[in-house]
């Protein structure tokens, strides 16, 4: 192959697949009209584009999730749609792995919130529960009774004590 500045590597790749009798035959010029050709999907751009390798030891994999405006015409659709379809075997294993880790995740999480939730709302709609409290430094009667508690079993009891407080 000649000598070309900056090459794609998936244009390298699919390049080097050509007879070396043939490849050799196109002119620089050819070469940069085909590379450019490659390179107009190269650039293309996605509202969401992740690319992540996922370290499983003794397996080489990978997960790709991409969004974005469908720019492909409906020939192009027509034919990735017969040549990927959605459902295979390994979508279908993946889709059920995927929504029953997302099922039991939501049947944990959501009735934590749920209950965090109603006992702030009822926390803060409804007046402060309250709760029979023995103040430890009062240990007189007159004392007890002069702060408007109540005295009883030789302790001064608070009965307006907050468990919020």
């Amino acid at each position: 192959m000649k000598s070309i500045e900056h090459i794609d590597p998936i244009f390298e790749r699919l390049f080097s697949k050509i007879s070396p009798k043939i490849a050799n035959s196109f002119t620089d010029e050819q070469i940069k009209a085909i590379q450019r050709g490659f390179g107009s999907q190269v650039g293309a751009s996605h509202f969401l584009d992740i690319r992540v390798s996922v370290p499983i030891p003794g397996l080489r994999f990978y997960l790709v999730l991409l969004a974005g405006s469908e720019r492909r015409s409906q020939q192009r659709l027509l034919y990735e749609k017969g040549k990927y379809p959605l459902f295979n075997t390994g979508n279908i294993i993946f889709l059920t792995g995927f929504l029953t880790i997302l099922l039991s995740c939501s049947l944990t999480i959501f009735p934590f919130l749920w209950s965090s939730l109603t006992s702030l709302t009822s926390i803060s709609t409804s007046p402060s529960p309250t709760s029979p409290t023995s103040i430890p430094w009062i240990f007189d009667k007159s004392e007890c009774e002069h702060t408007n508690r109540t005295w009883r079993n030789q302790k001064c009891w608070d009965d307006q004590h907050s468990p919020m407080f």
